[in-house]
C-alpha cells in the first residue's frame, strides 16, 4: 500500500499533483482555523485532574468568589526600618489604585497604615518589610491583565526613595513574568530554530536548494499543524501553554529535517545507480519508506499514551505532537519525494550525483570513516559492548543526587521583578506570604459567612490550622489579619470582605507556611493540611466534601501525585507500544527487545548527566518535575528512529549478504545521515536552552545530549556489537535466507 503512494507522488504526473494537493490543502486550512498562541492557557489548576482537590477548589473559587482576582504584592522594603517617607509612598500607591485614573482591572486594594502597624497584617513583625495588597481581576493570560500589572509596576518605579526597595511581585507577577517569557518561545524560538538546522543543512550538503526544502517543507507542516491543534484544542477545550507550543516546534522541526534527510540520502545514493530520477525516487521510497512509517509511528504511539496521563498538561501534548508529527510523517512520504523528484540531481547542486561508471566508481564504502568504525567494532564486538555498557552506567550513577524543584520563581531568571519582591518579601515575612495556601469552606444551605456561629466555625478551622508547626499563620473571615490578631469586629469591614463570597455562602483561609510555598517540604505538609481541616471540619458540623485545600502549593503537591502515577504506567506503556512497532517493522522478538533495552539504558545515563550538569555543578535547586518525563518520551520516541534507519537497512542488506557484512555496510551507508541528523535534532532541542526558563534549559540539554549519546554510542557502537554477538537470533522467529554466514 505504502509502495503504491510512494510510487505515484515520484512518478511524472503524480510529482506535480501531489505538490498542488499540498498547497491547496496548507491554504484552506491556514487561512480559516485559528493560531495556536489563541489557545494558550497559563492557570496551573487547568493542567490537573479534573477530580484533583486543588482544581475542585480553583473552580470552585471561580463560581463563589469571581469578583476576587489574582494578588499582585508590592513589596517595599528597608532594612534599617521602614521610615514615614515608605508609608507615605504606600499611602499614595494606594490612593493612585483606588482613584479614577487607575487601570481598569483592579479589583480589592489593602495597604499598611503606620499607627496600626503590624496589626494590618501587611507590615512585617520586624518593621522593615511591607506590601500593599492589590487584586487584579480577568484572566491572567489576556492583555488586560498584563497590562494591569506593568502599570502598577510602573507606577511602583516612579518613587525614589532613599535606602527602600520596592518591586511588585505575587502571584500576579509571577504569572506575567512566565507568560512574558512564554510569549518569547513562539519568535525566539523558531527563530533560533529555523537559522541552526539552516546552517547545519548547509554545513552538510554544501546545497542552498537542498538546505531549503526541508526548510520550507517543516515550515509548511509546522503551520498547518498549528492551525489544526488551535482548533482542535479550542473545539474541545483542551489547555495548551506555551511550554508545548514550544516543545511541538522542536520536536517538528527535529523530526521533520530527519525525516527529510532519511529520503534524501538515500535519493541521493540511488542516483548514482539510476539515470532517471523518477525511478531513483521509486527505489528510494521503497528502500526508506517503511522506516520513515515506522519512525513516524513510534512517535503516534508514544502520544496515544499520553491520552492515558492523568495530568492534562502531558494529555494536552499527546494530540498536538501526534498532529504535527503525523502530517510530518504524511509529507516525508509524498510532498518531499515529489519535490525532491521535481529538481532531480538539480536538488544537489552545486555537487551533484553522477551515475557510477568504471570511470567515476563509487566510493569505497569500507574506507569511509564508519566504515573504518564498523570494522573496529565488528572486529571485537564483545569488548566494544563492555566499554560502553561501562561508561554508560558510570553516567547512570550521577543519579544519586537527583531532587526535583517544583518552584516556578527557581525557574525565572533573577533579575525577574517577581523573584526580587519575593527576596525583598522573605527578608521580614515568612516565605509563605508569597502565596498563601488557601482553604475554601461551603457552608451548609442557609447559613451566612457573616452570623456568629458561621463565624466561631471559620475560627475553629483557623486557629485548628494556625497550631500545625508547619504554618505561620492563617488568616479567614473571623481574623482577617492573622490568628493573633485582633477580632474581626475590631477591623474594617474591607479586610473580612476579601475572605468572603460575594453572597455569603463561603468563605476561604489563607494558610501561610513557615518555608517556601514550592519547596518538597511544604508540599508534605498539603496532605497533612487536609487532613486536618477535614477533621476540624467534621467536629465543627460541618457536611462532608465542605473543606477543600487549593493554591500553588496545593497544585504543587497534586502535579506532583499525578506525575509519579503518569510516570509508573505511562512511560512503560510508551516503551512497549515501541517495541511493538519495531517487531512489526523487524519481524522479530529479539531485536526489539535489546533495542528497547539499550534505549532506556541511553535515557537513565543521560538523566544521571542532566542531574550532574544542573545540580552538582550549575546550583539548580533541583531537576523540573516534567523534565524526566518529557525526556523518557522524547528520547525514546526521537532517538528509536536512528535504530529504525540502522535496523531495517541491516535487514534489507543481510537478505543478499551475510549479516556481519550486512552490518558493516549498514552502518557506513546509514552513518553519515543518522549522525547529521542527530546533529540536527540535537540542535533543534538546544534551542530550548535559549529560554530564560529552568526546566526548558534542562530539559533541551537533556534532549540534544541524549540524542548525541544514542547517535554517536549506542546506535554506532552497542547496536552494531549486539547485532554481531547474536547473528542469526537477531530476528528470531522468522529467518532471513542470506548466504552462509561464514562468507567474507
Amino acid at each position: 500500500m505504502l509502495a503504491l503512494l510512494t510510487d505515484f507522488v515520484s512518478s511524472r504526473r503524480g510529482k506535480w499533483i501531489t505538490v498542488a494537493v499540498w498547497l491547496i490543502a496548507a491554504g484552506s486550512l491556514i487561512s480559516q482555523l485559528p493560531m495556536l498562541a489563541d489557545a494558550n492557557e497559563n492557570e496551573q489548576a487547568l493542567f490537573l485532574p479534573r477530580d484533583a482537590e486543588a482544581t475542585r477548589a480553583y473552580r470552585l473559587a471561580q463560581e463563589r468568589f469571581p469578583a476576587s482576582g489574582t494578588p499582585v504584592l508590592v513589596v517595599f522594603r528597608q532594612p534599617e526600618g521602614l521610615g514615614p517617607d515608605a508609608y507615605e509612598a504606600a499611602a499614595e500607591l494606594a490612593a493612585w489604585l483606588t482613584g479614577p485614573s487607575a487601570p481598569g482591572s483592579v479589583g480589592q486594594v489593602l495597604s499598611p497604615d503606620a499607627a496600626a502597624g503590624q496589626r494590618t497584617g501587611l507590615v512585617s513583625p520586624d518593621g522593615t518589610t511591607m506590601y500593599v495588597f492589590v487584586e487584579v481581576v480577568g484572566e491572567p493570560a489576556e492583555q488586560a491583565f498584563r497590562d494591569t500589572v506593568e502599570s502598577i509596576r510602573d507606577r511602583s518605579a516612579t518613587f525614589r526613595l532613599p535606602g527602600v526597595e520596592i518591586a511588585a511581585g505575587g502571584p500576579g507577577g509571577l504569572i506575567v513574568d512566565l507568560v512574558g517569557v512564554f510569549a518569547q518561545i513562539d519568535t525566539l524560538l523558531l527563530l533560533v530554530t529555523v537559522l541552526l538546522v539552516m546552517v547545519l543543512l548547509i554545513v552538510i550538503y554544501r546545497s542552498p536548494i537542498m538546505a531549503a526544502i526541508p526548510l520550507l517543507g517543516v515550515g509548511l507542516v509546522f503551520q498547518m499543524a498549528g492551525a489544526i491543534a488551535a482548533w482542535y484544542a479550542l473545539r474541545y477545550g483542551i489547555p495548551i501553554s506555551g511550554q508545548t507550543t514550544g516543545i511541538m516546534t522542536v520536536v517538528l522541526f527535529g523530526t521533520g529535517t530527519d525525516y527529510v534527510l532519511f529520503v534524501s540520502a538515500r535519493f541521493r545514493e540511488e542516483l548514482t545507480r539510476h539515470a532517471d530520477r523518477h525511478e531513483a525516487m521509486k527505489a528510494t521510497m521503497r528502500g526508506v519508506g517503511g522506516a520513515v512509517a515506522s519512525a513516524g509511528a513510534t512517535i503516534l504511539v508514544a502520544c496515544a499514551a499520553l491520552g492515558l496521563a492523568t495530568l492534562r498538561s502531558y494529555q494536552a501534548l499527546g494530540p498536538v505532537i501526534a498532529l504535527s508529527v503525523g502530517l510530518m510523517m504524511l509529507a516525508a512520504v509524498t510532498l518531499i519525494p515529489a519535490v525532491l523528484t521535481i529538481f532531480g540531481r538539480l536538488a544537489f547542486w552545486p555537487w551533484q550525483p553522477r551515475m557510477a561508471t568504471r570511470s567515476a566508481p563509487q566510493v569505497d564504502w569500507q574506507r569511509s570513516i564508519y566504515g573504518r568504525v564498523g570494522a573496529v567494532v565488528l572486529r571485537r564486538p564483545g569488548v566494544t559492548l563492555a566499554v560502553t555498557g561501562a561508561a554508560l552506567a558510570v553516567l547512570v550513577a550521577g543519579l544519586l543526587p537527583y531532587r526535583e524543584n517544583y518552584d516556578q520563581l527557581e525557574s525565572l531568571p533573577g533579575n525577574a521583578e517577581s523573584v526580587r519582591s519575593f527576596e525583598l518579601l522573605r527578608g521580614g515575612f515568612p516565605a509563605g506570604e508569597l502565596s498563601p495556601t488557601q482553604l475554601y469552606v461551603s457552608l451548609p444551605p442557609g447559613a451566612d459567612a457573616g452570623d456568629p456561629d458561621s463565624l466561631d466555625t471559620f475560627d475553629g478551622l483557623t486557629l485548628a490550622l494556625a497550631g500545625h508547626p508547619a504554618v505561620a499563620d492563617a488568616s479567614g473571615p473571623s481574623r482577617p489579619v492573622g490568628a493573633r490578631g485582633p477580632d474581626a469586629s475590631l477591623l474594617p469591614p474591607a479586610l473580612v470582605q476579601r475572605f468572603v463570597s460575594a453572597d455569603g455562602s463561603a468563605g476561604r483561609i489563607d494558610i501561610v507556611l513557615e518555608g517556601e510555598p514550592f519547596s518538597g517540604e511544604a508540599l508534605d505538609v498539603v496532605p497533612e493540611l487536609r487532613a486536618l481541616a477535614r477533621m476540624e471540619a467534621s467536629e465543627l458540623g460541618l457536611p462532608e466534601g465542605s473543606v477543600l485545600i487549593g493554591g500553588d502549593t496545593a497544585e504543587a503537591y497534586d502535579t506532583r501525585r499525578s506525575g509519579g502515577r503518569d510516570s509508573r504506567t505511562v512511560l512503560p506503556l510508551i516503551l512497549l507500544a515501541i517495541g511493538v512497532v519495531l517487531a512489526l517493522l523487524l519481524r522479530s522478538l529479539i531485536a526489539p527487545l535489546y533495542l528497547m533495552v539499550t534505549i532506556a539504558f541511553t535515557y537513565f545515563a543521560t538523566l544521571g548527566l542532566v542531574v550532574v550538569a544542573f545540580v552538582v555543578f550549575a546550583g539548580h535547586a533541583g531537576i523540573g518535575p516534567s523534565v524526566p518525563f518529557f525526556l523518557f518520551v522524547f528520547l525514546n520516541a526521537l532517538s528509536v528512529d536512528y535504530n529504525i534507519y540502522l535496523m531495517s537497512r541491516i535487514r534489507e542488506e543481510a537478505r543478499r549478504i551475510p549479516l556481519r557484512k550486512a552490518t558493516h555496510y549498514a552502518l557506513a551507508r546509514t552513518g553519515p545521515v543518522i549522525t547529521s541528523a542527530g546533529l540536527i535534532l540535537a540542535g533543534t532541542f538546544s534551542a530550548l536552552m535559549t529560554l530564560p526558563l529552568q526546566d526548558l534549559l534542562q530539559l533541551g540539554f537533556g534532549v540534544a545530549i541524549g540524542v548525541l549519546m544514542d547517535t554517536f554510542i549506542t546506535r554506532t557502537l552497542i547496536v552494531p556489537s549486539l547485532v554481531s554477538l547474536l547473528a542469526r537470533w537477531n530476528w528470531w522467529p522468522s529467518r532471513i535466507s542470506a548466504p552462509n554466514p561464514g562468507e567474507d
